[in-house]
């Protein structure tokens, strides 16, 4: 991410940063990567802030444009919980019909076949971006971190 140009904390201590490179990452606590990244801004972020409840944040940039981030659902369905749960039965989240047909629940097996086939062969009619790894044990450190930190609390 580079240099850092401002730090927010949320009350469950998870840290926002921004940096040069217009993004912004939410790091979970001790985390070596950033949990998700925010994209929007085309020049350095270089104000951040968190409401009092932890549900939005606020940016402010070089490219003169101050944006709200609702936390929630932004790229796709929240992953806290998932494994157990079944495939687009999320509350509150707009599943597409070719992924509620599906019958498939999320476990340690079923994400690693994810992963290793491909969003498109797996889960037919989804808008996930097509991301493969190749390595077995890189898949295996992915969704041994997915354990983790989408356990709810």
């Amino acid at each position: 991410m580079g240099a850092v140009n401002a730090v927010a904390l949320l009350t469950d201590g998870r840290a926002v940063t921004s940096g040069e490179d217009a993004r912004i990452a939410l790091w979970g606590p001790g985390e070596q990567t950033p949990l998700s990244v925010l994209q929007g801004h085309t020049a350095p972020v270089v104000a951040l802030a968190v409401s009092r409840d932890g549900s939005k944040l606020a940016s402010a940039s070089w490219d003169h444009t101050a944006r709200l981030w609702p936390e929630g659902n932004r790229a796709g369905p929240t992953l806290a919980g998932l494994f157990g749960r079944r495939i687009a039965t999320l509350p509150g989240y707009n599943s597409s019909p070719a992924l509620r047909a599906l019958d498939i629940i999320w476990t340690p097996e079923t994400v690693s076949k994810l992963f290793v086939l491909g969003p498109a062969p797996f889960t037919p009619g989804t808008e996930m971006p097509e991301l493969r790894i190749g390595l077995p044990e890189e898949c295996a450190a992915l969704v041994k971190f997915l354990e983790k930190a989408t356990k709810e609390k």
